[in-house]
Parts: C-alpha cells; structure tokens; sequence
C-alpha cells in the first residue's frame, strides 16, 4: 500500500510535508525535503514530541474570574531532517539542474517514506539518489534517514552537511486563529560534540529532553553555529545513514546503533502483525482502499500509546492548533483503534484517567464545588482554550469522553478496566452536570453551555450535549449494579474514594429519565438547542459567502443566526439512531443540511454515516468523498499546516457505522448494509468481546464471521 506525491509544485510540495511525515505516536517529524528550501514556498520545517509543550501567559484586555491564565503550545524540538549534498563541489538542488525519473511515495506496508531522483548537475554530471525515512515503531525514540547514490556517468566525491536545526522555520498566517502566532523555541542546555549529545528543554514549562546522533560515515567537521549543529561528512562508499534518538521523560535511547536494513525489518514485522486486523479492502469505482487505509496508518503514526499522551488535532503532522488534544480524540479516532486494536484505544483512555486530577482543578478553576470538568484543549490536562464561548463552555467533552468509556465497555466487557479507571471518570464528570443542570417543571435543564456548533454559543438544552449526559447517567448506574455484583472490593473502594451515596445514583437515573430534549412539533426535527429554530437564517446567498466564517464574518453576526458550522444535533442522530423513528432523522438531517456550512473537518463523515443508514446512498457517498479526500485532496487548503486526525477517523467510521452499518444490538454485533453503487465491496475485521471478527458486505449478501487461529 503506497501513497504517491511525485511533483514539485507548490501545493503539492506544502501538502507533502504533513501527508508524508514520519511518526510512531511518540515522535513526529514533517515530511520536508532533506535538502531545505526557504525561500521557494510556504513550510513548515518542524519534529515533535508528543507531550512536549512549552507554557505561556495568556493575556487579556479585561481578564475576569476563571479565565485560563496559561496556555500550552507543542514546540518543534531540535530537527535533524537537513542534509545538504554536494556532489564534485556542486550543490544538489531540485531548482538547479534538472530533475528526471522522480518519485515519492510512503509505503505503509513498511512504514517508511522513499523518494527517489536523477539529478543532472549544471555542469551535466547525472547521480540517482535514494533517500529512505522512517520513525521507529519498534523504537519510539529512533528517526533513521538514509541515502543511496548511483553515480551514472562520473566518480566524483560526494560530501553531506546534517544541519541539528535548534528552531523551526515556520511560515505563519496570523489571519488564520487556528495557527498559533507566538514562535516558542527551545533552549539548548548542553552540547557534548564527542559524545554526539545534546541537551534542550524549555523554558517555563521546565520540561527536558535529550537528542544524540549517530551517522555511520567519516566525520570531517563537527561544530556549533549559533541556530544549529553542523556536521560534515564525506561519504565513503555509496550509502549514508543518520540516527537520531529523542529521550523525554520515560522513553529513554533504544536502538541508535541499528542498521537502517534492521529498521526495515522490525518496521515491516510490526506493520504485518497490524494490518492483519486492520486493513480495509475495498472494491469500488474510485481508490477508496487507499484513503481509509492511509487514514489509519496516519492514525497509528500520531496515536500516544504509553497512557500518557493523546493525540492531537494535527497528529504528529503540524502544527496547527497549537498541538493540542480535544474531543476528536474520544469521538472521531477512538473509535477506530476500539474496532481494530482495542489495546491502543485502551491507552486513550487511560490519558484521560491520567490527567483526571487536573480536569479536577479546572472544576475549581470554573468555580465548580465538586467534580471533574476536562478541559476543552490540553496537552498536560491544564486548560488552554482563552476563548470561553466556544471552547472552554463545550461542557460535552465531559460526556464525550465518558461515552468513550461506555464504548470501550461494550465492545470488550472489561469490567476490570472500568473498576480500576473507567467508573471514576464517569462519575466525577457527571457531577459537573448535576451542579449546573436544574429540575424545573418535571424536566432537567442544562443551560449555558456550547454544544460541537461553534457558530452557535452559550445556548440553553443543547440536544447533543443533553442526549449524551443522560446515556452516560444512565450508564453509570448500569455499571454500578454489575460492579457491585462482580468487583464488590473495587466497588467499596470506589464508594469510599469518591463519596458516594446511593441517593446520588438515584438522582442520576432521574436526571437520565427527565432529561430535557428540545423537539419541533411543527417541524417534527430534533432541535439543536431551546432557541435555535428560532432565529433567522444566514441572511447572505451562498455564492456571495465567504467560508470559513471563522475567518471572514465577527462572530456577532455568526451567533445572530441559524447557521452551523459542523454536525450537531445531526451527531445525536448518529450516536443514538434507535431513540428515533426513521421519519425524525429524514426530516431533521434535512433541515440541518442546509443551515451548516461544514466549515470544520468533523462534519461530513457525521452527516454521511446518518444519510447512508437511511439508505440515501447517494448524499451519503457525496459527503464520505468529501471527508476521505479531505487532506488527500486539500480541500480546505490547510493540510500544509497538518493532517485533520478527526476527519480520517470519520472515514472509517462512514465505512463502519455508515455503509456497514454495524452495531451492538443487545449485546450481539450486528450489521443492515447500504452501500452506494460506487462500492462493490467492503472486508474488514472488528473486535468484540474479546474475539475477532471478518464482517463482508456487497451489494447481494453480508455476513459477520468470527475469526480462529489460521483465518485470514
């Protein structure tokens, strides 16, 4: 499976960066060229560490109780991409000479990008270069790059110059305030030459990391300018390799000595063992294997697997939105790892507990007497988000990470997890609810709060934030009943830790059964919240809007109306399809259509997976191309700045819960297709309980087949 970005373009160059970036969930460096441009196009020239942050003061004009007083930012750490070429003293450079038999692929299969050339010299001297990259899976701290030269027609000397690059070369659209403006740098502690050692944090964070090198050619220079590290290198045979190892906190320097054939090997052999459940095999009129299955892999690229780490908006890609971890996390990707590997998504969850203490603090923060409130952009788990009204007031994070739980829950029965980690999320996140809800005529209400619609702030009963909260209280006395019954220790402890009464599991089966959910009778649609359907719509036609609104109307005049920026009420259409007859989700995805602008990556795959299961495949099908292609294709013309993790895990799940159709229906998987004429076929392989299973859909049967040892 390969991924091809053979031009040198402008827009393709720009999107290369994020589409072919090496990652391994802990380090994430941007796929640029090794020779370094500046001057030519926009880039973004950065290598992260997940978890990596520096902190910064937010300032405010007119700074009020409980607004965030700092914010996070992920930060590039020392990039070792660079490496200058200089081939019988002339300069490798695509924008000099000529270029012939080029190519640049990511091979998933491997785990490694490759791009290859012949370049004919200004003096025409012709040399075929290789050069292999690759981020470790085996060892999260490694990056290896590699370069192979044929000399074609000559036997000149060829010399190559690493530059350790201390900052970022970043270009920045400060219109765009999904970018962060302020260019944090690391400071450089300590600098060993012989030892190939250098050591960085950051300056009010105070968090440390350490990056040594390894290159397997003679050293002519080693030394230190002012922004880098330089070493020089005349290559003694045909081939070059540079290692370099990143240790932050508990990952520590594994495999720098490794060959870059070892690296290959292990790479692949990890790769083998998950694709086998993986995979996607799709047969249909257009290559739609390749965008889910890159989906995944660019996934599993950007995904913390140590409990400790998320992962970000932009992944390990970009950038873009400061690094920071949100709601997608629990919403949009974990649901792909619960079908594929239920492991990595248990390591998602086990974040959230982690940093559950400080969602702790951010209640207080709020002003809040008891419970947990997690914050709506975080990286360490402090809240980052200045913007109150539609950040910081999405309250349905809470409730979206305890669905998560709940999910997890279904699909594995693991009790033991929920014992250990998962009640106690579920809990302190619903106590939120209980203090800033209100009983009012027989009925719950949850009042000032922002649901996913970030063109629409501060309202009363959002329906999706108030579906969701009464599922997560129902749940939680659901898994009371069996953990008494199955972990009456575990159970006690929890009684004991978390101060709890039977009274409050009883006002929360109340507030699931008494839940306010704003319905149109006249409309016969859901009502995104109390006072939406009675606003007028957007007053502008649309060839004369300017989209995103974000960046071209203020916000005043977006709140003003009936306009959404991405699903919403459609997205409790989706989480809970059998609390509706088919004629509510008709009529109420139809109207909500043409009141949202899809101005956020979230929104296609939610209204696609909700069009198809009614059997509208073709307004389903329109929306999934939209969705898949979205960085494939730029289609919001910011994938320079990132790949849009949630958008990818939409892709699978229109595949999944869209077309296929699968869910849990009384404790049993169950699947009712509707495929779209482009699809003839749909093969993947989910986990349930513990067991594996091969579902197959096409246009004339489906089956769900569970997996034993031999199977494919």
């Amino acid at each position: 499976m390969k991924i091809y970005l053979n031009d040198y373009d402008t827009e393709t160059l720009e999107k290369a960066e994020s589409l072919l970036f090496n990652g391994n969930g802990f380090i994430g460096l941007r796929g640029n060229l090794e020779e370094a441009y500046y001057d030519h196009f926009s880039t973004n020239r950065e290598t992260y560490i997940n978890g990596f942050y520096e902190t910064k003061d937010i300032h405010y004009p007119e700074k009020m109780f409980g607004f965030t007083p700092t914010g996070e930012t992920m930060i590039s750490v020392i990039d070792g991409q660079t490496t200058l070429i200089t081939i019988g003293g002339e300069r490798f450079s695509i924008t000099e000479g000529t270029i012939s038999e080029n190519t640049r692929y990511l091979d998933m299969d491997k785990g490694i990008t490759v791009r290859s050339l012949v370049w004919t010299s200004p003096k025409g001297r012709q040399t075929k270069i290789t050069i292999s990259r690759l981020a470790s899976f085996q060892y999260k701290n490694l990056f290896s790059l590699k370069l192979d030269f044929e000399r074609m027609d000559h036997q000149e000397k060829i010399e190559l110059t690493t530059h350790l690059n201390f900052y970022p070369v970043r270009t920045i659209d400060k219109n765009d305030p999904r970018m962060s403006h302020e260019l944090q740098k690391i400071t450089v502690k300590e600098i060993d030459l012989e030892a190939q050692r250098c050591t960085f944090g950051t300056a009010y964070s105070q968090l440390e990391a350490e990056l040594i090198w390894s290159i397997d050619n003679q050293t002519i220079e080693q030394k230190v300018e002012e922004e880098r590290i330089v070493i020089r290198t005349k290559l003694e045979g045909d081939s070059y390799q540079k290692n370099l190892s990143y240790a932050f906190q508990e990952q520590t320097h594994e495999g720098i000595e490794r060959s870059f054939t070892e690296l290959v090997q292990a790479q692949a052999s990890y790769l083998a063992d998950f694709w086998k459940s993986a995979k996607v095999t799709i047969k249909s009129t257009e290559n739609l294997e390749e965008s889910v299955n890159y989906s995944t892999f660019a996934l599993l690229q950007s995904l913390g697997t140590n409990g400790k780490t998320s992962i970000a908006a932009k992944g390990l890609s970009g950038s873009g939105y400061e690094g920071h971890y949100f709601w997608d996390a629990e919403m949009f990707v974990f649901p792909v790892f619960l079908h594929l590997n239920p492991a990595l998504a248990q390591q998602l969850l086990t974040y959230r507990y982690c940093i559950l203490d400080k969602a702790r603090e951010n209640a207080q923060l709020f002003g809040y007497q008891t419970g947990a409130l997690y914050p709506w952009r975080t990286i360490s788990g402090t809240e980052s988000s200045p913007f109150f009204e539609g950040g910081s007031a999405q309250h349905h994070i809470n409730a979206d990470i305890a669905y998560a739980f709940i999910q997890y829950y279904r699909y594995t029965y693991d009790l033991a997890f929920m014992a250990e980690y998962g009640f106690e999320v579920l809990l302190e996140t619903a106590r939120i609810f209980t203090e800033i809800g209100y009983m009012k005529n027989g009925t719950f209400h949850i009042d000032k709060v922002t649901g996913p619609d970030e063109y629409t702030v501060l309202v009363n009963d959002n329906y999706y934030t108030n579906q969701l909260v009464a599922y997560q209280f129902e749940w939680i006395n659901r898994l009371a009943k069996r953990l008494q019954e199955q972990y009456p220790e575990a159970w006690a402890r929890l009684t004991t830790k978390l101060h709890m009464t039977e009274e409050e599991l009883q006002q929360l089966a109340q507030i699931a059964e008494t839940m306010a959910l704003p319905f149109d009778e006249e409309k016969g649609i859901i009502a995104q919240d109390r006072d939406f359907l009675n606003k007028g719509f957007w007053p502008y036609a649309k060839e004369e809007t300017q989209y995103p609104l974000l960046l071209n109307y203020h916000p005043l005049t977006i709140y003003r109306y009936q306009i959404s920026k991405q699903a919403d009420a459609v997205l409790a259409l989706m989480l809970f399809p059998e609390t509706f007859d088919k004629a509510t989700i008709e009529k109420s995805i139809a109207y909500y259509d043409q009141v949202t602008t899809h101005d956020s990556s979230l929104s296609y795959s939610t209204f696609s997976t909700v069009y198809s299961r009614l059997g509208q495949v073709e307004k389903g099908y329109e929306y999934f191309i939209k969705n898949a292609r979205t960085d494939l294709d730029n289609s919001h013309k910011n994938t320079k700045d990132g790949i849009h993790t949630a958008s990818m895990g939409g892709t699978f799940m229109t595949i999944v819960y869209g077309f296929c159709n699968l869910r849990v229906v009384d404790e049993k998987l169950t699947i009712t297709p509707n495929l779209p004429k482009e699809i003839e076929e749909i093969d993947f392989y989910t986990y349930f309980k513990n067991e594996k299973y091969r579902i197959y859909v096409n246009h004339h049967e489906y089956w769900i087949e569970k997996q034993v040892e031999g199977n494919r």
